[in-house]
C-alpha cells in the first residue's frame, strides 16, 4: 500500500511541476525578449533525455501538449514546440529557463500551476546532468531545438 501511495505522490508532483511550466509558458511573452543562444546539440540531446523523464506525461513525446495526464490537469498543457512562435519568432530562452528554475504565476489562477523543477533537479540523479543548472540548461535547449524554422 505505502509503494502505491508513493507512486501516486511521486504521479502527482511529476503532474503539478510540468502543469505549471505548461501553463506559465502559455502566457503572452513580453515583447523584449532577449536572442537566444545557438542551441548546442550535446546539450539538447541530454535535454531529451530529461524531458523524457519528466514532462513526456503531460505535455506528450512530441511536446504538443498532449501527454496521458493532460487531460486531467487544470489547465490546458500548451504545444511546447510553438513557443517561439507565440514569442514573436525568438523562443524566450531566459523565460523559459527561469520557469523551469524558480516557476511562476500564473494570472487567474492564485499560484503556481508548475512547480519550479529547481529544487527537484538537485535532489535526482534522472538528469544526466552534473548540477541542476546544467540540467534546466540542457532541457531549455531541447525545447529551443523543437521550435520548427519559420517558413522562407
Amino acid at each position: 500500500m505505502r509503494n502505491e501511495q508513493r507512486v501516486s505522490s511521486s504521479r502527482c508532483f511529476s503532474a503539478s511541476v510540468i502543469t505549471s511550466l505548461g501553463a506559465m509558458l502559455a502566457l503572452t511573452v513580453p515583447a523584449t525578449v532577449s536572442a537566444a543562444p545557438a542551441v548546442d546539440g550535446a546539450a539538447a540531446a541530454k535535454g531529451r533525455i530529461t524531458y523524457g523523464r519528466y514532462c513526456v506525461s503531460c505535455h506528450g513525446p512530441a511536446a504538443h501538449g498532449d501527454g496521458p495526464l493532460a487531460h486531467d490537469l487544470r489547465v490546458p498543457v500548451p504545444d511546447l514546440t510553438t513557443l517561439a512562435a507565440r514569442s514573436g519568432g525568438q523562443f524566450p530562452y531566459d523565460r523559459v529557463t527561469r520557469i523551469i528554475a524558480s516557476g511562476e504565476q500564473v494570472k487567474g489562477h492564485g499560484s503556481s500551476d508548475m512547480p519550479a523543477w529547481g529544487d527537484a533537479f538537485k535532489k535526482t540523479r534522472g538528469t544526466g546532468a552534473p548540477t541542476a543548472d546544467a540540467a534546466i540548461r540542457n532541457l531549455t535547449q531541447y525545447l529551443a531545438s523543437i521550435q520548427p524554422s519559420p517558413a522562407k
